[in-house]
């Protein structure tokens, strides 16, 4: 049976914590499981960690070198059992490019951030997943080329 994002993940977070085990534990550290986010980075960032709780919108801060290059994170593990219909940019960065789009058969979602190139300082943009309208709000630190 598919769940919505949030109802899959409420009944995620609400299970016993001991009925999750150490090893269980240990994956969600090394965000390769469960609703710990990002799932995956790519680029010259780095995204902090968060957890998609049911809420409207999560925060999170992403710092990134403004090489050229783009930086990917991705939300929504595939092993879940949650459905991506859509993830769309509700909020347009001022200082660069963001997009959302659907990886893995609707099963995650990308988000790409691209800073105006010479540019250093903040920068914010959100996107929302569709079911249940869950949205994360990046607030972006654009530094130097390292």
């Amino acid at each position: 049976m598919t769940r919505t994002i949030a109802t899959g993940l409420r009944l995620l977070l609400l299970a016993p914590p001991l009925a999750l085990g150490l090893a269980a534990c240990d994956a969600m550290r090394a965000n390769t499981q469960g609703p710990v986010q990002p799932q995956a980075t790519s680029g010259p960032c780095q995204v902090d960690r968060f957890f998609l709780l049911g809420l409207r919108s999560v925060p999170t801060t992403m710092t990134v070198a403004n090489t050229g290059a783009a930086c990917r994170f991705t939300l929504i593990n595939p092993a879940l059992n949650a459905v991506v219909d859509a993830a769309l940019l509700t909020g347009l960065p001022r200082h660069g490019e963001a997009h959302a789009d659907l990886i893995s058969g609707n099963r995650q979602a990308e988000i790409i951030y691209t800073p105006v190139p010479g540019y250093t300082g903040p920068d914010t943009f959100s996107v929302t997943l569709e079911p249940g309208a869950v949205g994360v709000t990046v607030k972006v630190v654009v530094q130097p080329p390292r």
